[in-house]
């Protein structure tokens, strides 16, 4: 990527770079030795502000992604990770999987390594009574990665996945140690999903620590350290060296800050973030309740009749007696309680586990399309959303969408339709306060819309699958923000830690 950028746009960068770093005597610690030279300071948020800005690039962290920022070249896309290490120092994270290691899955994986190892004392013996348990772990890890790679691309938002040649890199800022000539190395290594096919386990980092350890999948180098469930890469820094900036410290920054004047205006800005809810078969799972299918006119008899005609040539005698009985059961039956819509899933298990049986594709889509909702239906709802509605009416509409008696919504869907923006791609959809309190945001026109950026690019999910806590983690979702900036509605997807809650938490 570095060699295609322009010189202009990269001398810029540079200036910005170098010239904040010239003032890092201001924010170095008192030494003993008056004469020692201090390392240059590169702040992580304005390298990746100059960034943005020098290159045009748009930012990609405003919500839960992967990349940093994205530049469209025309010929050619590139999305960015952007870092700053110290030229000399070791592996950097990549990734954190604290939810999810804590799952019982990873953690058993994980405590027997340690059972595995009690006892012994070299490294080799370690690594060869765990390479299958960090060959197991190493998968599931890449996968998870792997799945948050993808998300984080279909929710981009500085250009559309339109067949542009795409690459990915992360780009690395790398100053100089203590005591030695300031300078900057400029670094690019490539950003890659993890070849699942070809990892091989290189083995424990120490005999001490055997639930740590390194892998490769002849790409990159990785190390998983259990403490923290942190997933770093060996970027082999002074290798990947493209530019060296000189740093010349300015005399004096204690003057110049206190010269500096103040004048920021600061932006109406108004949000709000809570945990998502998932429910079994409403809002983010509204496709996985009983048909909407109407019933009135012998309607779901007909479309019995219709599939079991059409697709008699494909089923035995047997077959189509079961399949038959089950679309009865599943279409006829009034599922009208959690107990009965328990019964109701079991039952359309069984119907998809026959019709696998079967091996036919449009047999299976044909009563997929009947005994399931739409497969990207899905609303998003406002926790206590009477309350929400009472304590910020002005925040969808600039006024309250329910009418004065707080439950029944005022008007028709278009006079309670806003712009909602999805971040961090940009995308602008309409969208609708619905149902009883307003507790109900549907996207205008068609609810697919909405349920296909969530269910599929947001949380990779397949039609008819449903959002489980589980997913959450391994997304590294589990809760969501709505952003009021400009009449627009900003809606982004993020981790919400419970004994850390941000400031703008409704529940």
């Amino acid at each position: 990527m570095w060699k295609d950028l322009s010189n202009d746009q990269k001398r810029n960068y540079q200036k910005l770079i170098t010239n904040f770093a010239s003032l890092s005597e201001a924010f170095a610690q008192k030494e003993e030795d008056i004469d020692s030279i201090v390392a240059p300071i590169v702040n992580s948020k304005f390298q990746e502000t100059a960034f943005q800005k020098c290159f045009n690039a748009c930012a990609e962290d405003i919500a839960n992604t992967s990349y940093d920022a994205s530049i469209d070249a025309g010929n050619k896309k590139y999305l960015i990770g952007i870092k700053t290490f110290g030229l000399k120092s070791g592996d950097q994270k990549i990734a954190q999987f604290k939810a999810i290691a804590a799952t019982s899955s990873w953690a058993k994986i994980i405590d027997q390594m340690q059972d595995n190892a009690r006892g012994l004392k070299t490294k080799d013996e370690i690594n060869k009574a765990n390479h299958d348990l960090y060959a197991d772990l190493a998968h599931k890890i890449a996968s998870v990665r792997n799945e948050r790679i993808r998300s984080s691309k279909e929710s981009l938002r500085g250009f559309k996945l339109d067949g542009t040649p795409i690459e990915a890199v992360y780009h690395v800022l790398m100053p100089s140690s203590k005591n030695e000539t300031p300078q900057i190395s400029v670094g690019e290594i490539s950003y890659s999903q993890i070849d699942i096919n070809n990892i091989k386990v290189i083995g424990c980092t120490t005999a001490s620590t055997p639930k740590n350890f390194t892998f490769e999948d002849g790409i990159h180098e990785y190390k998983w350290s259990s403490t923290d469930s942190q997933l770093s890469m060996k970027f082999h820094n002074t290798e990947i060296i493209l530019e060296k900036w000189p740093v010349h410290y300015v005399k004096d920054a204690f003057a110049f800050f206190s010269e500096m004047g103040q004048s920021a205006k600061k932006e109406n800005v108004e949000s709000h973030s809570w945990l998502l809810d998932i429910e079994p078969y409403s809002g983010f799972n509204a496709f996985y309740g009983q048909s909407k299918m109407e019933r009135k006119n012998n309607k779901r008899e007909e479309r019995i009749a219709k599939i079991m005609h059409k697709y008699s040539n494909v089923m035995t005698p047997s077959q189509k007696e079961q399949v038959e009985l089950m679309l009865e059961t599943l279409l006829l039956t009034n599922w009208n309680s959690d107990d009965l819509r328990a019964q109701m899933v079991s039952l359309r298990d069984q119907l998809f586990e026959l019709l696998k049986s079967i091996n036919n594709d449009d047999l299976i889509k044909a009563v997929q399309a009947t005994v399931y909702r739409t497969a990207n239906e899905l609303e998003l709802r406002i926790p206590n959303s009477s309350d929400f509605h009472k304590q910020y009416p002005k925040f969808f509409l600039g006024k309250s969408p329910l009418q004065s008696d707080g439950k029944k919504c005022i008007g028709k869907p278009k006079d309670r339709t806003f712009s909602l923006k999805f971040m961090p791609s940009g995308d602008i959809i309409k969208a609708y306060i619905s149902q009883d309190f307003g507790k109900a945001i549907k996207s205008s026109k068609s609810q697919g819309i909405l349920g296909k950026w969530v269910l599929r690019d947001i949380f990779q999910l397949k039609p008819y699958e449903p959002l489980t806590d589980k997913k959450m983690i391994e997304m590294g979702i589990n809760g969501i923000r709505l952003t009021k900036r400009n009449d627009i509605i900003e809606l982004s997807f993020i981790w919400i830690d419970s004994d850390n809650k941000p400031d703008d938490f409704w529940e």
